[in-house]
């Protein structure tokens, strides 16, 4: 059950530390929009626990980061790179965006390249910096936010694995959803047409705005500093290709009713609004039966 947004200030104005066991808890079932960047820069590592010199050190990263992005932006490769990957956003996030948002994602995404040497110009950024800028405002806020999350997806589900990531996808779908699967191929419409975007942007191309936000809360306090444990629990991040079944059990009866190969990939990329409560809650059963059937 989703915890409201006065059982979050209670953990959120603690004095002394942050109990972020109980935040986690809380955050798994979706976090209020009103709180959800100050709930995600603790998930996320942004926020120290320790309150008693939050103060000096939030003013200390804010200046940091404007220090870092005001060189970058004489990084003119990484500049034309990143104003070229933002050209077009998807649909969803070109209404969510203003003028300020749009330019506050081209600098976050300058400054991240041009200062993590393990980084790369990609799509990446353009799909995956949008859902927390619409979070917060604060743009040095959003720079950590982004900073960790590429962190966590550079260690979880690194771009070399994206190959054998979507061939396990792709043998799970077809396993348990033979007849989808049969439908897509009657209209000649390739796996590979959606399901490598789905799992390679999390989603963050065909979601509805509010969805992949509550979808990231969820993931966010799911995901553990304990890396063995959390890949063994199939967690956090790493929950997100049961996610994406789950997605497709939700919507298998409009797919196979659909005759045309156009309709087909017109529903498999701009995803109607769900329930994200039920799909995690399948993707966990979906996740739980894989390992009784040892389908992996």
């Amino acid at each position: 059950m989703a915890a409201t947004l006065e059982e979050y200030r209670d953990i959120l104005i603690a004095d002394t530390f942050v109990d972020l066991p109980r935040l986690k808890l809380r955050a798994q079932h979706g976090v209020p929009e009103e709180i959800r960047a100050e709930v995600w820069k603790y998930l996320l590592n942004v926020s120290k626990l320790d309150k008693s010199e939050e103060v000096s050190i939030t003013k200390k990263m804010e200046e940091n980061y404007w220090d870092m992005a005001q060189t970058s932006q004489n990084d003119i490769e990484v500049l034309g790179a990143v104003k070229a990957v933002l050209r077009h956003f998807p649909p969803q996030w070109e209404a969510a965006l203003d003028a300020k948002s749009r330019k506050m994602i081209e600098r976050v995404a300058v400054c991240f390249l041009s200062h993590n040497t393990f980084a790369q110009c990609s799509p990446t950024v353009a799909y995956l910096i949008p859902p927390i800028i619409t979070c917060t405002q604060e743009e040095s806020d959003a720079y950590y936010c982004f900073q960790g999350l590429m962190i966590r997806i550079i260690t979880l589900m690194p771009e070399t694995d994206l190959n054998l990531r979507v061939g396990r996808f792709v043998m799970l779908f077809k396993t348990i959803y033979p007849e989808v699967n049969a439908a897509l191929e009657d209209e000649e419409v390739e796996v590979n047409e959606w399901a490598v975007s789905w799992l390679r942007f999390l989603l963050c191309r065909e979601l509805q705005v509010e969805n992949s936000q509550r979808l990231w809360d969820s993931y966010f306090a799911a995901d553990s500093e304990d890396l063995q444990a959390q890949q063994e629990r199939e967690d956090g991040l790493l929950l997100h290709p049961y996610v994406c079944l789950a997605i497709l059990e939700h919507l298998q009866g409009t797919i196979i009713e659909l005759s045309e190969r156009s309709e087909m990939l017109a529903t498999l990329h701009h995803l109607p609004a769900m329930d994200m409560d039920q799909i995690i809650t399948q993707a966990q059963s979906i996740r739980d039966e894989v390992k009784t059937r040892n389908l992996l």
